[in-house]
């Protein structure tokens, strides 16, 4: 019960400040401008207003709804605590937990999965996975390489059946995705993270067409549901 606190109670600036990244993202703007001079408490959670203001072009909803994620944040890491306890298991997947949600939050509202989050997220598997030893950073590697090719076949793929790429459900961006899910759940789970998340679009996306909320040629983001795949599966790893 004590890690579950703490680690709820380290989920409420997590959660408020991976809202304000991807927030920043979406509207193409370095993490720290602000036309007003700065951004001291733009990072707290509940309290913290970010000085940069709304663009009406962009798919960013509320503060209302910054805080409904930040409380979700810290129930998710307050889970955490309660699961795997304090551990180097529960750092493993709370700092994998946050380039996941950055790139959920900001390809749902743009369609767009950014490099430099990619990035991290690799640097963060291949890391812990060589902390574990140089047998579970080779099954890292290998989970990112499967991922990888996999997902490069769905593209192609998809490419073949849609013939419009504009309104392919995949993008290079997830195949890029994929690698560095494959390289936090390493080659044991990368087949178990990846088919949770193409599971996961299939029913809703099926019950958002059946329910006319969506129409065959229109465009969604699919990297959310294998974010959300990753997360369930780091989860019960």
């Amino acid at each position: 019960m004590v890690a579950a606190i703490v680690m709820a109670l380290i989920g409420l600036p997590t959660g408020s400040a991976v809202w304000l990244v991807a927030r920043r993202q979406t509207l193409r703007l370095p993490l720290f401008a602000s036309p007003a001079g700065g951004t001291s408490n733009a990072w707290l959670p509940f309290v913290g207003r970010d000085p940069v203001p709304d663009d009406p072009d962009a798919k960013v909803p509320s503060a209302t709804v910054r805080h409904a994620f930040t409380i979700a944040m810290a129930i998710y890491y307050g889970a955490l605590g309660w699961r795997l306890d304090f551990s180097r298991e529960l750092l493993m997947v709370a700092l994998f937990s946050v380039p996941l949600l950055i790139i959920c939050l900001v390809d749902f509202w743009t369609r767009l999965i950014h490099t430099n989050v990619i990035a991290v997220g690799i640097v963060l598997g291949l890391v812990f996975a060589l902390i574990d030893g140089p047998g579970q950073l080779l099954r890292s590697v290998g989970g990112m390489l499967a991922a990888t090719a996999a997902f490069i076949l769905i593209f192609l793929l998809a490419i073949a059946i849609y013939r419009n790429i504009n309104i392919v459900p995949f993008g290079l961006g997830d195949v890029y995705l994929a690698a560095m899910i494959g390289a936090m759940v390493r080659i044991d789970l990368v087949a178990r993270a990846l088919l949770l998340g193409i599971l996961l679009a299939g029913v809703i996306l099926a019950a958002l067409l059946a329910a006319r909320v969506l129409s065959r040629k229109q465009a969604v983001a699919y990297g959310p549901y294998l974010c959300l795949g990753a997360l369930v599966t780091l989860f019960f790893r």
